[in-house]
């Protein structure tokens, strides 16, 4: 390749990204920090080290998450005039071609790639003769002919027995080491250990008479192969000579072994992630293999992308705010530096209910949309899917376009499924406030096999409020009508989508993605952080989760919270979030540093208006309240320290202040102050009644 494109390749790099993409060590660590430009640096590394004879395209190797990933990475390629293509694959591509060369050169009949673990699972289930009617709802609706309760149960039992076996296969656990695993972990689960066991051992057993394999097999399966056949695993190995892995915080223990059998002591390895962005330990993402990789390999030459050309000063300060307790080390990317000039200060906002939040952000959306911004450079991001639908529907009735994110595919999983071709096939004389009764106890009984199923949790809940909604529009609408308006609404979302819309999405699905103004709704204890974020890891994900949502965000973002939040037909107080109080100390921070010029200081007097979360009231306290109140900052301190957490997530002064003045007796008294919560209590409630409560 002539020199001129080897200087094109390296045009507008900063000495970071040229650093990175010149370096010649390997294994090489990019710790890629948010909007650094982690692609732009890995593909351009790529076709430097090709352009200069260093790799040879033929023998390259990208490996992805997504097949949009690797789509975007032989996309950057081509751009920059390469003559011959390299490989670029999801984890999942590439050990199936490993597998079909394998079984080519030893002339192997190929095995078959099940699309759906469904089936065999069900016949796992009948065959060890799991009974699902002690599973059965308890709802008392009137008898129909849709679907019986214990049919639609059935399905969410295989579906919950899915979501485990993969739970497992992630973590290379086997049908005979799950057991204890599972109890470690304190799974909570749909059937007992030793009947999911059982089911899994079962399942295994009916793929291999079939020769079968699922979407797991095949890394399992090229690792096998790759570490159990010299020969084969050295023609692998010569080639696969360069390998790039991009993502690598969200790598599990399987996806690892796979690389630990691709790689040798010749590999030019190149590793891109930032431990900062983990968020998907539910799939088994370890981002702690990325300092394994750095003490394994001591010759390692690791290089920090710290400049971020997406977000302002001010969404920068914020986000570093929320992660500020992560300790340091040679993989965190630290304090990311702005190259964009100063915007607007972040806003925080409180609301007393959920409704006037919704449209609340509707009309600063609609504020937002100025000359030269279009509805697609707007989000609104929440914690969960199920947030997300009533915001829809306030933001059709204020005329903003919007598209959920997800509301596509949720027809296409089995439950959902199950329940919506059920409703269209049956005649019944059930409608309006009867059928979404019925419905309420079908959801119900499914939802208690999805304790650890975020997904699950989110398609079930869309099912039940697009329900609602349609039969609060049509308060005589029937099963066949509801079905066909759900599947027309989905079609819509799929047509809006490809139109000028803002976007709803949850948090890990904005992961990647950036938008000029963002709306961060529900910032409410028990949803940021969730609820069932009950250890230290968990509790620092969520804070994880927080900093990739707020740096999504280019110019603006506004965060939101409502006082009373209704979930089902349930309307309940909320707290805020504990991360809140340092957010909002470092707007205030902040303001206080922005130049003093009349634009940024009417810029502050705005957000200072906007700033609607309440100064806790200055109490007047005795001595004997004083000094319990000194005891129980003690205590928060140990706790926060034994956590690995800022003392102000275990719990606010205000809520402690609350505890030695009112004097809980009990753990049900304790979970009604505000500021604590049922969260709060079933995580260290008996050890702050200990603190309080004098011996007799």
């Amino acid at each position: 390749m002539a020199s001129n494109q080897v200087q094109e390749i390296l045009r507008s790099l900063n000495s970071e990204q040229l650093e990175a993409v010149t370096a010649g060590d390997h294994p090489l660590i990019i710790i890629a920090g948010a909007g650094s430009g982690k692609t732009r640096v890995l593909t351009r590394r790529i076709a430097y080290r090709i352009a200069t004879g260093d790799a040879d395209a033929r023998h390259t190797l990208a490996v992805t998450f997504t097949k949009k990933a690797a789509s975007e990475v032989k996309q950057r390629l081509q751009s920059l005039n390469l003559r011959e293509q390299i490989e670029a694959h999801t984890f999942h591509a590439a050990a199936l071609r490993i597998l079909q060369r394998y079984w080519e050169s030893r002339e192997i009949t190929p095995y078959e790639l099940i699309e759906s673990k469904f089936r065999i699972i069900s016949e796992a289930l009948n065959s060890i003769g799991t009974n699902t009617k002690t599973r059965r709802s308890t709802s008392k609706s009137p008898k129909t002919e849709l679907m019986t309760e214990n049919e639609v149960a059935k399905k969410s039992l295989i579906s919950a027995v899915v979501t485990e076996i993969e739970w497992a296969k992630a973590r290379g656990l086997t049908p005979y080491s799950y057991s204890d695993a599972a109890v470690a972990q304190n799974r909570k689960i749909p059937l007992t250990s030793t009947e999911i066991t059982e089911v899994f051992a079962r399942y295994e057993e009916l793929k291999s008479k079939r020769r079968k394999l699922d979407y797991d097999d095949l890394i399992i399966g090229a690792t096998k192969v790759l570490t159990s056949d010299p020969m084969f695993s050295a023609s692998e190995h010569y080639r696969m000579r360069h390998l790039y892995i991009d993502e690598f915080q969200d790598i599990n223990r399987i996806q690892m072994n796979l690389v630990n059998a691709l790689i040798d002591d010749r590999t030019d390895l190149c590793v891109v992630g930032d431990p900062n962005q983990a968020i998907y330990s539910w799939n088994g993402a370890d981002p702690s293999l990325m300092t394994w990789l750095q003490s394994r390999y001591k010759n390692n030459r690791t290089v920090v992308l710290s400049h971020n050309y997406r977000s302002t000063p001010q969404i920068l300060h914020l986000a570093q705010s929320v992660i500020k307790s992560h300790k340091n080390s040679s993989h965190s990317v630290g304090k990311l530096i702005p190259n964009l000039p100063d915007g607007p200060i972040p806003v925080i906002r409180a609301y007393k209910d959920d409704k006037t939040e919704a449209q609340s952000v509707a009309r600063l959306a609609k504020h937002s949309r100025q000359p030269g911004v279009s509805w697609n450079d707007i989000a609104v991001l929440a914690r969960t899917n199920s947030q997300l639908i009533p915001i829809q529907k306030v933001f059709k009735e204020a005329g903003v376009p919007a598209f959920l994110a997800g509301e596509t595919n949720y027809l296409s999983q089995s439950d959902i499924r199950a329940l919506v071709n059920s409703l269209e096939r049956q005649n019944t004389t059930l409608r309006g406030s009867s059928l979404y009764a019925w419905l309420e106890g079908i959801v119900e009984a499914s939802l208690l096999n999805y304790v650890e199923s975020s997904s699950a949790y989110d398609n079930l809940n869309m099912f039940l409020d697009l329900s609602g909604e349609y039969l609060s529009n049509t308060p005589n609408g029937d099963s066949r009508g509801l079905s066909l308006w759900l599947k027309t609404e989905a079609q819509n979302a799929l047509d809006e989508r490809s139109s000028d819309t803002v976007t709803l999405t949850t948090f890990h699905k904005a992961k990647g993605l950036e938008w000029r103004t963002v709306f961060i709704v529900g910032m409410e204890d028990g949803l940021v952080p969730i609820s069932r974020a009950d250890t230290t890891d968990a509790l620092l994900e969520e804070q994880r989760l927080l900093y990739v949502a707020i740096t999504r965000a280019k110019r603006d973002i506004t965060l939101t919270w409502a006082k009373q939040r209704t979930f089902g037909e349930r309307r309940l107080k909320r707290d805020p979030s504990p991360y809140l109080s340092a957010l909002q100390d470092e707007i205030h921070e902040i303001s206080g540093h922005i130049a003093t010029s009349e634009h940024a200081l009417n810029a502050i007097r705005k957000a200072r208006q906007n700033l609607e979360i309440e100064a806790p009231i200055k109490r007047h306290l005795s001595e004997k309240q004083r000094s319990a109140l000194s005891s129980l900052r003690l205590w928060r301190a140990k706790k926060s320290k034994e956590l690995g957490v800022p003392a102000h997530l275990v719990l606010h002064d205000h809520a402690l202040e609350s505890v030695v003045i009112e004097q809980p007796s009990s753990l049900e008294a304790l979970s009604k102050i505000a500021g604590i919560g049922r969260a709060k209590v079933s995580r260290y409630g008996s050890e702050l009644l200990e603190c309080i409560i004098e011996p007799s």
